[in-house]
């Protein structure tokens, strides 16, 4: 019942509002915070409370191609849980406008988890891959959904991987 009601209130929160452009008040090569609460290893019978902060670095980043279509984007975070355990990494995004307002934005990470009495993730090194969808305000902010998997890619004999979802806000 928790998961579904933090889905319900993610949803409605990231659709609420009239339509406007999707234009970021921070400058073209300001970095972002974001934050987001929801809930960790979810699926799982014994789910958590999740809380994240990520610093996502300058707009301008590393761009493999000329055509500037595609960029990747530094990010560092951290996640910490109701349970105690936290989840520290570094990785890579890139923004996919689909419309003037609505934006994807896919992730990739390597970090490291230290378990502090919640489920138990097989080792230290664990591996989170991640997909937000997320609408612009009308100040500049981003509000949207993200739903993220942290696994250990199989270095250890025990994986069992988690599954999060949160809501998050981008400034």
């Amino acid at each position: 019942m928790r998961t579904g009601s933090t889905i319900l209130i993610a949803l409605a929160l990231s659709v609420a509002g009239a339509p406007v452009q999707a234009r970021d008040t921070q400058s073209q090569h300001a970095g972002s915070f974001s934050i987001g609460v929801g809930t960790f290893n979810m699926g799982h019978s014994h789910s958590s409370g999740g809380f994240g902060l990520e610093y996502r670095l300058e707009s301008r980043s590393w761009r493999p191609r000329e055509s500037g279509r595609f960029c990747l984007i530094p990010t560092f975070g951290i996640t910490g849980t109701s349970k105690e355990a936290f989840f520290a990494y570094a990785g890579f995004r890139t923004d996919l406008d689909l419309t003037r307002r609505w934006r994807l934005t896919p992730g990739f990470a390597v970090g490291a988890y230290d378990r502090n009495g919640d489920i138990d993730l097989g080792g230290p090194i664990e591996f989170r891959s991640s997909l937000d969808v997320s609408s612009a305000l009308r100040n500049g902010m981003r509000i949207g959904v993200t739903l993220y998997h942290v696994s250990n890619a199989r270095l250890y004999y025990r994986n069992p991987g988690i599954n999060a979802l949160a809501f998050i806000q981008t400034f």
